[in-house]
Parts: structure tokens; C-alpha cells; sequence
């Protein structure tokens, strides 16, 4: 039990930093013209990232399931 505020904490800290840098460099794409080789780069780095938030979404809406469904199954006892 003393682990999991600490999990949810750096969970919450990894999925802000994330969140942060995923929105600064879809403005980035956004902003600046495709003209240039690297905004390719970019666009793929924003894809990455997104990838990656949604993924850690995916992991924090399971796990509140699971802690719902734990707690659920402890009250009918």
C-alpha cells in the first residue's frame, strides 16, 4: 500500500511530461511550413509521442478499473 501513492505520482509526472512535450512539438508542426526536412522529423516525433500519451492513458483508465472493481468486490463481502 505505501507504493502506490508513489507509482501514481511518477505515473502523473511521466504523463505531464509527455502531454507538455506533445503539445509543444505538435505547435511546432502546426506553425512552421513543411518546407524544411526536418519538420518531417517532427511530424513523426509528434506521432511518437502521442503514441505513447495514449498509451498511458490506456494504463491509468485500466488500472483505476481494476482498483474500482478490487474495491467493489471487498464491500460485497
Amino acid at each position: 500500500m505505501s507504493q502506490e501513492p508513489a507509482w501514481s505520482q511518477k505515473r502523473a509526472k511521466r504523463m505531464v511530461a509527455l502531454l507538455l512535450s506533445a503539445c509543444v512539438s505538435f505547435w511546432l508542426v502546426i506553425l512552421l511550413p513543411f518546407d524544411e526536412p526536418w519538420n518531417w522529423l517532427m511530424a513523426g516525433l509528434s506521432l511518437a509521442l502521442a503514441g505513447a500519451l495514449v498509451t498511458l492513458l490506456a494504463r491509468l483508465a485500466l488500472r483505476q478499473r481494476d482498483d474500482y472493481w478490487r474495491g467493489q468486490r471487498n464491500t460485497d463481502r
